[in-house]
């Protein structure tokens, strides 16, 4: 096979991103023009994001340079993860129920020009003129308040921003591929960082980097940034694989209860509990360069650029990694090669030639870190996992939970490092115990530099080093219990897919795309559902492999065979991960001919045929059916059981709901509602204020019903899907002919943008032409 030169390469991608900058290539969701605005967002929002006022122990801006000692810090630590808890409900419930117009999390990115004027007051606030002049007392406060609104600000960008690559594609493999992409792009981000951070010290009129000065001068060009982030806004759009007709809205205990069920969620806490152990070291690098002075930060500033660096490679090729070797794999492998780098670290920290041994390691540490890509993927699966066993899309919830669990973890833990702190002679009231010389001079060598006796900086690395090589070798368990696989989540997405084509059809409101998708699973599933699996050809590619080849004909025919098998393994892949896709999707569309089906089905058709007004009258016989449905070992059933549960106990509070707000006591809304309001004329001021006020009423009323009504409307969907599975081939007739639409429209918008196209090269020739006409 003739090799490709790396300049066709580059040239046939370029060609391909021109292709389909504005359109998103064959059987995918994203043009790379959204890609691109979404990288350039997420790049600017890493440069604004960098600057914040937090209190953790050792932090650099409250502690090292305006002098807060280690017990302040803590304190102030523990309100501002108290108020968080106090947040985190209204984020969550914010999350999963704004239903806004621009997006789940396009909305919040709009905030980016607030935060920009809110970095800078943090930045420019008078502290030090506070805290000499009235008191210390009067700085923390001043630093609490701005800290916790500037903050709050940048969670909600960082949010946005941050969880767009979830929401923009159900394709798991264009996922991995736009993450990909994106972290190479905004990978430029931390490279520019890690040079500019260090070299701003020797840039600026400053003796130490722990000075206000030195934040004021780094972080105030880096605000500047903020507008750059409204390209993640302006430039992407949303494509959560959700019914047309559905409006979600989950209370707190049902969003609670289903997150609280995600085993992937579960591990992703235990190893944020860990963190406390692996993280103990912290940023040995930086520490010996400021503290011991092993280089100059100017030096430390290109080392760490070209360690970053080293990222971007991991980063390119992690939807390669992903698909060869699996999540679970990456993240086993990468814990226990970062075991083996803290303890080379511990070895050799204390030598002569340190600097170059923490280049090496922190090189080596950068290349297998490409956990912006794995972990954003890890998480996609976690929600997608979700969505197909709850049937619900929640967002929220998992920072709610997150948030309480990891932050009463981290109450306790975060005594930990103080107290490992204050046993190695460091309280945090007196920062120039870490200083190796005293009156360091840059102009002499390290050997005549006058060392500082009472420094504790090596003994204590020594043994936050320890710590962190057991954490780091504890922060390998959680990751073996990891249970979806490549194939698992593609079957989730295609059963996702499924009910989605059947809410879409009994609504009436289908989208043409969801339609085809869904379509495609059903035939797909039918088609593989009794074929055999291909043959293991591993051994044969082996042995072709090994065979000896005499002459030029033996190799070039034993370059053919490999070649060929290779081939073969391909397709064999293809070929066995459909069967187990379509075993996922026909045990869906079977899933009401089971013993724990019929029961399912026999318990929602209780609840609906007591009629949409009075259905909460069958709480008792609901409650005792639900009891009964039969206990399986299918995970699916198990959850799905505890949730027909927990939906007929809800009867009870939708009884007392609808006495509440339903005066005769009948649940009814009327959808049209919604639609009149939408259409009432909106020309003038008057009119477009008597729209906004019906449009308000609605929205209330229709939020109301489906809070009251919650679980006849669960119910009635499960009656529908099992309607729509008996009726698959009804539903899915119109096949052919959507594709041919479909594609007719495609075909349509291409031609219109080949004439747009044509139109501008053509206005462009006549505007030179005017040109040349002008200069005779």
């Amino acid at each position: 096979m003739k090799k490709i030169p790396p300049a066709a390469k580059l040239k046939s991608l370029l060609e391909e991103i021109i292709l389909y900058w504005n359109q998103p290539r064959p059987g995918e969701y994203v043009p790379y023009k959204e890609i691109v605005m979404l990288s350039i967002g997420w790049l600017a929002q890493y440069f604004v994001v960098q600057f914040s006022i937090g209190f953790s122990v050792g932090t650099a801006f409250a502690g090292a340079t305006l002098g807060m000692t280690n017990n302040e810090l803590l304190v102030m630590n523990y309100i501002t993860q108290f108020l968080g808890y106090l947040q985190a409900p209204v984020n969550a419930w914010l999350t999963d129920n704004l239903n806004s117009r621009h997006g789940k999390f396009r909305v919040y990115i709009r905030l980016a020009i607030p935060l920009m004027f809110l970095n800078l007051i943090s930045l420019w606030f008078p502290y030090e003129e506070i805290r000499d002049g009235v008191s210390r007392y009067a700085m923390i406060a001043a630093l609490f308040i701005i800290g916790q609104i500037q903050g709050y600000v940048r969670a909600w960008i960082i949010t946005g921003v941050t969880n767009m690559v979830h929401v923009m594609t159900p394709n798991a493999q264009e996922r991995a591929k736009i993450m990909s992409v994106t972290s190479i792009i905004y990978s430029n981000a931390p490279t520019f960082m890690n040079l500019y951070l260090p070299i701003m010290v020797d840039v600026l009129p400053i003796e130490s980097k722990y000075t206000v000065t030195y934040f004021r001068g780094v972080h105030t060009p880096l605000a500047l940034f903020a507008p750059l982030i409204l390209t993640a806004f302006y430039g992407t759009q949303e494509r959560l694989v959700l019914p047309k007709s559905r409006i979600s809205q989950m209370s707190f205990t049902n969003s609670l209860r289903s997150v609280m069920s995600n085993r992937i969620f579960w591990i992703k806490c235990f190893d944020a509990w860990n963190d406390f152990l692996e993280n103990a070291k912290g940023d040995v690098w930086d520490m010996l360069v400021y503290r011991a002075r092993i280089t100059s930060s100017s030096t430390y500033g290109v080392m760490n650029t070209l360690c970053h660096n080293s990222q971007l490679w991991a980063m390119l090729f992690s939807p390669w990694f992903i698909k060869k070797f699996g999540k679970k794999n990456i993240k086993v492998y990468k814990n226990i090669i970062q075991v083996a780098l803290i303890a080379a670290t511990k070895l050799l920290f204390k030598s002569k030639h340190a600097a170059v041994y923490m280049f090496i390691i922190n090189y080596i540490n950068r290349f297998i870190d490409c956990g912006q890509v794995i972990d954003k993927a890890i998480e996609s699966d976690m929600r997608d996992a979700q969505h197909y066993l709850v049937g619900e899309r929640i967002d929220g919830s998992f920072e709610l939970i997150s948030k309480y669990a990891n932050g009463s973890v981290s109450l306790l833990t975060g005594l930990f490092l103080p107290w490992v702190y204050g046993k190695c002679g460091f309280d945090g009231s007196d920062y120039s115990v870490l200083d190796v010389y005293l009156d360091y001079n840059p102009d002499l060598p390290l050997e005549q530099q006058k060392k500082n006796p009472d420094c504790v900086l090596y003994s204590m690395l020594d043994v936050l080093l320890l710590i962190s090589i057991f954490g780091a070798a504890i922060d390998v368990i959680p990751w073996l219990f990891y249970d979806v696989s490549e194939t698992g989540q593609k079957s989730m997405m295609r059963v996702i897919r499924l009910r989605t084509l059947i809410e879409d059809y009994n609504s009436g409101k289908e989208d043409i795309r969801n339609f085809i998708e869904g379509c495609e699973a059903v035939i797909k599933a039918k088609e593989y559902e009794n074929a055999e699996k291909a043959a293991d050809l591993r051994k044969e590619l082996k042995k072709a492999k090994r065979a000896t080849a005499n002459n030029q004909a033996e190799k070039i025919s034993r370059k053919e065979r490999i070649k060929e098998l290779k081939r073969l393994m391909n397709e064999a892949s293809v070929h066995n991960e459909e069967i187990e896709i379509s075993k996922a999707v026909m045990f869906e569309i079977n899933r009401f001919s089971t013993d724990f089906g019929k029961s399912q089905l026999a318990l929602a058709e209780l609840i609906v045929n007591a009629g949409s007004e009075c259905f909460y009258d069958v709480y008792d016989e609901a409650v005792e059916l639900a009891y009964t449905l039969p206990l399986t070992g299918t995970k699916e059933e198990k959850v799905w059981r505890r949730q027909e549960i927990r939906n007929a106990k809800a009867l009870k509070k939708s009884a007392k709901l609808a006495q509440k707000y339903y005066p005769d006591g009948k649940v009814f809304f009327d959808e049209k509602t919604v639609e009149d309001a939408y259409n009432l004329p909106d020309e003038t001021r008057e009119q477009q204020k008597i729209r906004r006020k019906a449009m308000k009423k609605a929205n209330k009323a229709q939020n109301l019903y489906i809070r009251v009504a919650a679980p006849y409307l669960s119910a009635q969907r499960t009656v529908l899907l099992a309607e729509g599975y008996e009726n698959l081939p009804e539903i899915i007739s119109g096949y052919d002919e959507a594709v041919a639409d479909f594609k007719s429209e495609c075909e349509r918008r291409d031609e219109q943008a080949r004439l747009l196209k044509e139109e501008q090269r053509l206005d462009i020739e006549r505007k030179r032409a005017q040109c040349r006409l002008k200069k005779r």
